[in-house]
């Protein structure tokens, strides 16, 4: 029997794309591990670079920015 993909999904808003400097969410940790994955850690907005940010809160909740890359 084949293995089936698995399709990782990206949890970002639009906002992340539209308004990367002030964009912010709170992932569950599978939903931060699926986008991350998804992404590769960082997505193209508003013509740069920006790596995805995120810091624990607990209880499996993390708060989620963007940082951009220095060229």
């Amino acid at each position: 029997m084949a293995k089936q993909a698995t399709k990782h999904c990206n949890h970002l808003s639009s906002g992340f794309y539209l308004s990367p400097k002030y964009a912010q969410t709170t992932l569950t940790s599978r939903e931060l591990r699926e986008t991350l994955l998804a992404t590769d850690g960082w997505i193209m907005a508003c013509g740069s670079m920006w790596d995805i940010k995120a810091k624990a809160l607990g209880a499996g909740i993390h708060r989620v920015t963007l940082e951009k890359r220095n060229a």
